[in-house]
């Protein structure tokens, strides 16, 4: 893990965001956070609200991919 993320307002917009998403795209945008924090370790259950958090707040690498990701997947053709 490479320091924090940023502040707890863009780490609670950005998880708003993920859990706001219809299926299938919710599970399996929070299957790869689960997979990217715990280096594919995840064992395959939906993480928890608690847990996202967690994983974001504390890695900045992670919250910028994850952000990135998102970013592209919300707005696709730009």
């Amino acid at each position: 893990m490479s320091g924090r993320a940023t502040s707890l307002t863009q780490t609670d917009e950005l998880i708003r965001t993920l859990f706001s998403l219809e299926e299938p795209w919710r599970s399996r945008f929070l299957d790869l956070v689960a997979n990217l924090a715990t280096n594919s370790t995840w064992d395959g259950c939906p993480p928890t609200r608690e847990e996202v958090t967690a994983w974001l707040s504390a890695d900045l690498d992670l919250y910028r991919e994850v952000r990135l990701l998102l970013d592209a997947w919300l707005r696709p053709g730009k």
